[in-house]
């Protein structure tokens, strides 16, 4: 059955059809919008991040010049290590920002000191085993200076005096500098910034609230994707929260110091998705807006009336031809089918008694007849009878007998119509349950108990199906009746019918005799014969099996 739309539903397809190229245009801009602040803020983190490592090649930098600077003075170079303490101890005082500034001999033991404490080893600091290993300008990790006990990061480079001997100058650059030399003004709301030496603690932490002390390891997750190396725009599980987050780093003798930004991905997706959403319920409520002022408008002008010219249809429909729809002041197309309406119902009444009388004077006639033809079967019937009385032959007994239940089996098919007043049709079960009665009166011996069985689909046919399937059933329970139970006082015979998938009628006749030989003799007989030809007729086909467990035949036919 097909699915009612309502004409309210079509109009709002309607409307929702003519919105569409704004709600994809919509849905584009909205989505392209996303895109570019996802784009936008990838760049800017990627644009911060390489901004601070620039930085951190700038301080870098600066130390590397000025212990290029120190190398060269005459105290350096003569190993005047008393003034050098000195000319230290003046250094840190113009460059506040350096712990403390320190020369090491090749042994590793301090020969000066801008604090003025020498003479102790730092063979134990491994920034000072890098710079031997290298021999050049090295970037040190995080340490707490054993002279002022400040949290620092080391530079070290390596230069020679005039005898040809290794000096190691180190400067110490105190962390709390970074506040005064890294330009924290640049880094955007809701962006983190992270400094790191090459073991993973922390030089440097920015972007929020919460403490971050130096010295302290890093997450795991972004520290071993830094070591990785670089990152631009990528996702980094950090206790157990996403980030969008860039890392690079500045590097020196293959020593690095990295440098991370981030920013919560939940937050960037939120920033870029919002807008997005505003865009689309500002659209979804336009839309539902309009559609509602469409529904209204189109209630109001035709399809208040067109549901009622409907339902007086429907009411047409059901047999009320007497409905008529009233007539609407305002002249359009609507009122001229309101008009063709009323023309109509009205020629259909007509037409509806005229037909109905015509119909009961054809019913009556064809009743008339089928009870003549059934009246004439039963006279026909009853000669047979008055003959089987007066015959004595066994042969010609069961001939007379077999041309009896012929004879019967089609008065029974009239019968049933006229008993149920159904001309047109005959339904099976009804009929198949009477004739099953009668032939087991008529063949079954006296003290046998033989039951027959009419069950599944109950199909009506029309009678030009009717009458073959008819003789064809008489004479399949006919033969069961009078072969299958010759030393049995019980048994059964059933019939099944069933609807295939492609409408096609199965029947069924079975019975659970001892099963009969479908030889050639017996397939020359005359019944055999009958029975193909009326399968032929029917148009279907027929099938036969016998065994000692009994017979069951299988007749199936198309309905049209």
């Amino acid at each position: 059955m097909t699915r009612k739309v309502h004409i309210r539903t079509k109009i709002f397809f309607i409307v929702l059809v003519a919105v569409i190229p704004t709600v994809i245009v919509s849905l584009y801009s909205a989505f392209s919008f996303k895109n570019l602040y996802l784009t936008r803020n990838k760049t800017q983190i990627n644009t911060v991040c390489s901004g601070y490592v620039n930085e951190q090649r700038h301080i870098a930098r600066n130390a590397e010049e000025m212990l290029l600077a120190i190398s060269q003075t005459r105290s350096v170079q003569n190993k005047d290590y008393e003034y050098l303490t000195v000319y230290l101890a003046d250094l840190m005082k113009q460059y506040p920002g350096y712990s403390v500034l320190l020369a090491a001999n090749e042994d590793a033991v301090v020969v000066a000191s801008g604090v003025h404490e020498t003479g102790y080893s730092l063979t134990d600091r491994p920034y000072l085993q890098r710079a031997m290993n290298s021999r050049a300008f090295t970037i040190g990790h995080f340490i707490v200076s054993r002279s002022t006990g400040i949290p620092s990061v080391t530079f070290t480079l390596p230069v020679q005096d005039r005898a040809g001997d290794t000096l190691y100058l180190i400067a110490t650059y105190a962390l709390d500098s970074y506040l005064d030399e890294m330009s924290l003004a640049g880094l955007p709301p809701g962006l983190i910034l992270e400094v790191f030496d090459v073991d993973g603690k922390r030089l440097f932490y920015a972007g929020d609230d919460e403490e971050m002390p130096p010295g302290e390891p890093v997450c795991e997750n972004l520290y071993a994707r830094a070591k990785e190396g670089p990152a631009f725009s990528e996702i980094v599980e950090i206790d157990s929260e996403s980030w969008l987050a860039s890392i690079s780093s500045y590097s020196r003798s293959g020593v690095p110091v990295y440098v991370a930004v981030r920013a919560s991905y939940d937050d960037v997706l939120y920033q870029s998705y919002a807008p997005v959403v505003i865009l689309l319920v500002v659209m979804l409520l336009s839309c539902a807006g309009a559609s509602v002022i469409s529904l209204l408008m189109a209630r109001r002008l035709f399809v208040g009336r067109v549901e009622k010219l409907t339902e007086y249809t429907r009411s047409l429909a059901m047999g009320n031809l007497s409905v008529r729809s009233g007539i609407n002041t305002a002249r359009d197309e609507i009122t001229e089918l309101v008009e063709s309406f009323n023309t109509m119902a009205e020629t259909l009444e007509e037409r509806s008694a005229a037909n109905d009388q015509a119909l009961r004077e054809k019913e009556r006639l064809l009743t008339e007849l089928q009870k003549r033809v059934s009246d004439n079967l039963q006279l026909l019937s009853s000669m047979i009878s008055l003959q089987l009385d007066h015959t004595e032959n066994d042969s010609a007994r069961i001939s007379l007998l077999t041309t009896h239940s012929r004879v019967m089996a089609l008065a029974m098919v009239y019968e049933t119509i006229y008993r149920y007043s159904d001309v047109q049709e005959v339904y099976l079960h009804r009929y198949c349950k009477g004739l099953c009665e009668y032939l087991v009166a008529l063949y079954a011996d006296v003290g046998k108990t033989i039951l027959c069985d009419v069950c599944g689909v109950d199909i009506a046919l029309t009678l030009d199906k009717a009458l073959p399937l008819a003789l064809i059933i008489n004479e399949l329970v006919s033969n069961s009746l009078m072969h299958a139970f010759p030393d049995r006082t019980e048994g059964s015979v059933g019939i099944f019918f069933e609807r295939k998938n492609d409408g096609s009628i199965l029947m069924t006749v079975s019975d659970n005799g001892g099963g009969f030989d479908w030889n050639s003799s017996e397939n020359d007989s005359f019944g055999f014969e009958m029975m193909h030809a009326l399968v032929d007729q029917l148009g279907g086909t027929m099938n036969v099996e016998s065994g000692s467990s009994g017979t069951r035949a299988t007749i199936q036919f198309p309905t049209a």
